[in-house]
C-alpha cells in the first residue's frame, strides 16, 4: 500500500483485461549488493541473523524524494507508505502553514528512496518489515509536516540524511529543531546525517575591517578567503550565514552582511546583496528576512593552483558586536575525488583552503536530542556545535553503499541509514529502547578505545594493548585498502579514526618500512567505530539504565 496523501490511500494492482494479455516484462529493481558484508561489520551479524519481530517496528524516512518508488518495483516492504502531499485538514489542524500550500517531491530524486533502501538491508530485508513511511520533506514547510505526520503515526525511527544550510544559529535551536523537539519529546528515536561538510566550512567572529569587509584570516589579503575549483562546469555554491536566527521561522534580522567571490585579479564573478529587514515587515524584492546570503555558480570554471578565487563578506550594518559569529559553507555539485593531472594525487573538486578545524554539524543534526551519524572520510562532519557539545553522536567506520544497478555511494547520509537500519533492530528486540541507551552504549565503545600514551612519539603506534574496537578498525583498513589496490588504484589509502582524530593508513610491500599513520587536517576527536550490541548486552543495556533516556 503506498500512501499518497495524508488520509488517501492507493492501492496499485496489475490491471487486468477481458483479453488475454501479452506476459508483462520482468520489473528491475536494484538492491543493496554490500548487505550481508556491511551487517557483519556493524555486528549484526551473526548476532541478528533473522529479526521475528521487525514488522512491528514504524521507520519514518524525511527527504525531498523518492523517485521510481511507484508500487511496482520491489524496492522497500509492500506496506511502505509514500506521502507527498498532506491533506489540508491535517495541515490547519496543526498549524503546518497555509493549506493550500503543497510543493511536490524534486523531480527525478531518488535520495530518500536510496536511504529507505539501507535502511531496510540493514534491519534483514524482511519482506515483513519494518513499515516504512517515506515522507516529503522538501523544505523546511514540508519538513515541519513530516515530522507532525510522523509523530501522528507513533514511529519508532525517524530518518533523515541531510541537513539545513541556514535555519538556526548552529547551538540546537532554530525554526527547524523545534519541529525536531516534539518528535524527541514523543520518544521517537531521531537519526540524523552529520552531513558531508567536512573541511567546507569557515567559522569566525565579525571583525570589520577599515574597508568595510571582515578580517576573515591573517597574513596577506586577510580580507579573503581562498577557493579552489578544479574542474570545468562544475556547480559551486557558497553560503554565508550569521548568528541571528530567532526560533520563529522568517523572524527577521537587522544585521546585514554581502557575500562577494572574485577572481585571483580582484574581478567580481558573483555577489549576493539581499537586504535583511527586521520583524514587523515583509520582505519585498531584493530583501529578505534571514541572516544568509548564497551565491550558486552553475558552471565555475577551473583555475589552477596560485588563481583561487576569493571570497569575501561586506558589512552593510554597524550593529555587529563580539557575539556575533558567521559561518561559510563551499558545496559542490561534484563531490567525488579527482585525480588532479599536475600532481597525479587524488584530490577534491572544490576545497576551502582557509576552512576551519571543525565546527561543520548543520541544523538538524545540532540538536542536543537527535543521533547524529557521521562516518571515517575527512568529508563527514565533525562538531563542535556552537554552544560547544560534540558531535556527531555515532560513527560508522564504513558507510559504502553498491547497489546492483551499479551505483556506489559513501557519506555521512549513508552511515545514518545503516544506523536508521540497527535502532529498527534493537527497537525490535527491546521496544523500550531510547537514544539515551544507544549513546550510552557508544561510551562504552570509547571506553573501550586504547589512548596512546602522550610521550609516543608523532607517527607511531603503540603495538598493545588493542582493544576489540581497534582490532576491527585494523581489520577493515586491511581489508579496505586490499580492495582499492585491487581495483588499480595507485597509493590507496584508508582513513581511520583515533582518539586524536582521523589518520591516513598506506599500504607498503613487506619489504618496506610498515605503514605508519599521517595526521589528519582536522584534530577534532571522534568517537570509536560503532559495533552493536548482542541481545544479551541489549537487554542489559535497556534494563539497567534509570531516566528518560535524553542524556
Amino acid at each position: 500500500m503506498f500512501r499518497t496523501a495524508a488520509g488517501t490511500a492507493l492501492l496499485f494492482a496489475a490491471a487486468t483485461t477481458a483479453m488475454a494479455a501479452e506476459p508483462a516484462p520482468p520489473v528491475s529493481a536494484s538492491k543493496l549488493n554490500n548487505a550481508e558484508t556491511a551487517r557483519r561489520k556493524l555486528g549484526l551479524y551473526p548476532s541478528y541473523p533473522t529479526v521475528p519481530s521487525i514488522g512491528r517496528v514504524k521507520v519514518a524516512v524525511l527527504d525531498s524524494g523518492f523517485d521510481r518508488i511507484d508500487g511496482k518495483r520491489p524496492y522497500l516492504p509492500k506496506t511502505a507508505e509514500v506521502v507527498e502531499h498532506y491533506d489540508p485538514a491535517f495541515v490547519r489542524q496543526h498549524g503546518l502553514g497555509d493549506p493550500d500550500f503543497q510543493k511536490p517531491f524534486a523531480l527525478g530524486e531518488a535520495h530518500g528512496r536510496l536511504m529507505a533502501q539501507i535502511v531496510w538491508a540493514a534491519s534483514g530485508g524482511s519482506p515483513f518489515g519494518p513499515k516504512f513511511y517515506l515522507l516529503n520533506a522538501n523544505g523546511p514547510t514540508l519538513f515541519r509536516r513530516a515530522v507532525r505526520y510522523a509523530i501522528e503515526q507513533k514511529v519508532d525511527v525517524i530518518l533523515f540524511s541531510g541537513t539545513f544550510e541556514g535555519a538556526g544559529n548552529f547551538d540546537g535551536r532554530g525554526p527547524i529543531n523545534a519541529a525536531v523537539d516534539d518528535a524527541v519529546a514523543a520518544g521517537i528515536i531521531w537519526v540524523n546525517a552529520a552531513g558531508n561538510a567536512g573541511g567546507a566550512v569557515y567559522n569566525g567572529p565579525v571583525s570589520v575591517d577599515p574597508s568595510g569587509y571582515l578580517t576573515l584570516r591573517a597574513g596577506a589579503d586577510p580580507t579573503a578567503l581562498r577557493l579552489a575549483n578544479r574542474l570545468d562546469e562544475n556547480a559551486v555554491t557558497v553560503t554565508l550565514t550569521w548568528n541571528d536566527y530567532r526560533d520563529a521561522e522568517d523572524a527577521g534580522t537587522d544585521k546585514d552582511l554581502d557575500l562577494v567571490v572574485e577572481d585571483w585579479l580582484g574581478r567580481v564573478v558573483g555577489e549576493s546583496t539581499l537586504r535583511q529587514v527586521p520583524a514587523g515587515r515583509a520582505a519585498a524584492a531584493g530583501e529578505t528576512k534571514n541572516p544568509r546570503e548564497r551565491l550558486a555558480f552553475a558552471e565555475l570554471p577551473a583555475k589552477p593552483a596560485g588563481e583561487e578565487y576569493r571570497i569575501r563578506v561586506r558589512a552593510k550594518s554597524s550593529n555587529f558586536g563580539p557575539r556575533d559569529r558567521i559561518r561559510i559553507l563551499v558545496s559542490s555539485g561534484r563531490p567525488a575525488p579527482v585525480t588532479d593531472p599536475a600532481t597525479g594525487k587524488v584530490v577534491i573538486p572544490v576545497e576551502l583552503l582557509d576552512a576551519s578545524t571543525g565546527g561543520e554539524i548543520y541544523p538538524p543534526a545540532d540538536h542536543a536530542g537527535v543521533l547524529a551519524v557521521g562516518d571515517a572520510t575527512p568529508q563527514s562532519a565533525v562538531g563542535p556545535t556552537a554552544d560547544g557539545r560534540s558531535k556527531p553522536d555515532v560513527v560508522i567506520d564504513d558507510s559504502v553503499a553498491r547497489f546492483s544497478n551499479g551505483d556506489e555511494s559513501v557519506g555521512s547520509s549513508n552511515a545514518a541509514a545503516y544506523f536508521a537500519g540497527i535502532a529498527a533492530v534493537l527497537r525490535a528486540g527491546e521496544p523500550g529502547l531510547t537514544a539515551g541507551h544507544l549513546r550510552d552504549w557508544v561510551r562504552r565503545l570509547d571506553r573501550g578505545k586504547a589512548v596512546a600514551d602522550a610521550k609516543v612519539p608523532p607517527r607511531v603506534l603503540e603495538s598493545a594493548p588493542l582493544s576489540p574496537n581497534q582490532v576491527r578498525a585494523l581489520r577493515y583498513a586491511a581489508n579496505a585498502l586490499e580492495e582499492k589496490r585491487l581495483r588499480g588504484e595507485r597509493n590507496p589509502e584508508v582513513i581511520v579514526s583515533n582518539p586524536g582524530g582521523a589518520v591516513v593508513l598506506t599500504q607498503k610491500s613487506r619489504s618496506s618500512e610498515p605503514p605508519v599513520p599521517e595526521a589528519g587536517r582536522r584534530g577534532a576527536s571522534v568517537h570509536a567505530g560503532w559495533f552493536t550490541p548482542t541481545p544479551r548486552e541489549l537487554a542489559t543495556l535497556v534494563r539497567g539504565l534509570p531516566g528518560d533516556g535524553s542524556k
